[in-house]
């Protein structure tokens, strides 16, 4: 089984989506969505795209203007800690002119003096709530743009792609899988691919499964003929062979 860590970026296995790792529980990994919500997942229902030879190419991408960088989350997080220090520090001044006996003139400086402090502290934490919220902001425009472009890295022309369900491609570790497994995982990424390709409007996908015993073909084609809007051939066994599946989208 995979082994997961916090802060790693995940994928969905069988639905659209993903996003990062905030906490790990002997039963579950939970996952903050692009809206903010932690959702507690099983981790065997989970792509961690760091490890994935395809997968994390598309997770992982440079999105320009999208993905914050580390320096602005390392900046947010200093701003954070910056903020409760004054804070704390500024009380304990304040504390300290309070607590012996003052005449009225130093009462009053001292009022003023709190007053600016407490200024200063909320100008401070209205930046770190600005900062946090354009971090929400890049991170959900983020996910949605690799969300909506999963298949890019099987594209070979213009609304064509080619994935690869081989399980090499799909997990780092196929060796300690056992075959119930191994399929499960391959048809849980071809639903994600499938339903990606429908979404974005691409009009040909060819997956390419191998031959093996046939299940995974049958298992995928089966699939497919739940859909009206979709047809399927053999692919081509001069380009890839007796182990692929041609799909088109109407």
């Amino acid at each position: 089984m995979t082994k997961f860590q916090i802060g790693d970026k995940v994928k969905f296995l069988n639905s659209i989506g993903g996003g990062v790792v905030t906490k790990i529980t002997a039963d579950l990994i939970f996952v903050r969505d692009d809206t903010g919500f932690d959702m507690p997942m099983p981790a065997n229902e989970l792509i961690r795209m760091a490890d994935m030879s395809g997968v994390g190419k598309v997770f992982n991408q440079d999105v320009p203007g999208h993905l914050p960088s580390a320096e602005e989350a390392k900046r947010i997080a200093e701003a954070e800690s910056k903020a409760a220090a004054q804070m704390a520090e500024q009380n304990r001044k304040l504390k300290e002119k309070f607590s012996g006996s003052a005449d009225d003139d130093n009462a009053e400086k001292l009022r003023e003096e709190n007053k600016k402090l407490r200024n200063q502290v909320a100008n401070l934490q209205d930046q770190v709530k600005n900062l946090q919220r354009r971090l929400a902001q890049l991170q959900s425009r983020n996910a949605r743009e690799l969300n909506d472009n999963i298949l890019m890295q099987y594209m070979v022309r213009p609304g064509e792609a080619e994935v690869d369900l081989h399980i090499e491609a799909l997990h780092e570790n196929p060796d300690q899988l056992a075959d119930s497994e191994k399929l499960d995982i391959q048809l849980r990424f071809f639903r994600t691919c499938l339903n990606h390709a429908m979404l974005n409007g691409v009009k040909r996908v060819v997956f390419i499964h191998g031959v093996g015993r046939g299940v995974l073909k049958t298992e995928i084609q089966r699939e497919l003929d739940q859909y009206g809007n979709i047809q399927y051939i053999d692919a081509p066994m001069s380009v890839y062979g007796a182990g692929a599946t041609d799909v088109y989208f109407k």
